[in-house]
């Protein structure tokens, strides 16, 4: 089919700029990035139709836009939180397209599903304490930012518990990369560097966007 084009398409590209960043190419790694997300873009839009397909497309969209704004991040700080902001409204939109999945079978008596919201709130208190002394005047937007991720993570979380499909375990997969992938960024930036930095973050936040956007589609295909 012509979707799955892009979708190879994406995978391909991605796994290029992977190999890029390894072998020190920054500059080429950061001329291919923003054509990475139009193909997940492309594959999703010429899918069938479904419920939550505008929402994913708009996630995706802003997706794309703090992927340009932070190419720029080292120039100007600027740069670096208008990017937080784009993808806080991606995880907004991520957060509503997964409560629009709904439920298939009852959670909240499920105590995976209340372990799950421990390890996120446990996840979010142990992040915040590491980030906060570094922060200076982000401390505000970063913690709204990691609180928003945080949520992402319980829907995402929730669904698994839910959802009667396969789809489940790419969406929280997706979900998991995410919150390593904005955990590795952070503790980069603000913290101390890590080693391969540039690696572990794309790597993660590519699979996170693979995850997530497969997942989405494969639920729907099922209907």
């Amino acid at each position: 089919m012509k979707k799955e084009f892009f979708l190879k398409g994406f995978l391909i590209i991605a796994m290029i700029n992977i190999v890029l960043i390894s072998l020190n190419f920054d500059t080429l790694s950061l001329c291919i990035k923003p054509f990475l997300i139009p193909f997940l873009f492309l594959y999703v839009y010429l899918s069938e139709d479904f419920l939550t397909k505008k929402i994913l497309l708009l996630a995706l969209t802003f997706s794309w836009i703090g992927d340009v704004l932070l190419i720029f991040s080292t120039t100007n700080q600027w740069f670096f939180i208008s990017g937080l902001l784009s993808f806080l409204t991606a995880h907004l939109f991520y957060i509503f397209l997964f409560s629009k999945l709904g439920t298939s079978k009852p959670y909240r008596k499920n105590p995976l599903f209340w372990l799950g919201i421990i390890l996120t709130v446990f996840y979010l208190k142990s992040i915040l304490e590491v980030l906060l002394p570094t922060l200076g005047p982000l401390k505000i937007p970063v913690s709204f930012y990691a609180l928003t991720i945080s949520v992402m993570l319980g829907f995402a979380w929730r669904g698994f518990i839910s959802w009667n499909t396969s789809a489940r375990y790419y969406i929280l997969f997706g979900a998991i990369a995410f919150i390593a992938s904005d955990s590795f960024l952070a503790i980069n930036k603000f913290q101390e560097p890590i080693n391969h930095a540039a690696i572990l973050i794309m790597s993660t936040y590519l699979a996170a966007q693979f995850g997530i956007v497969y997942g989405v589609i494969k639920f729907n295909d099922r209907k």
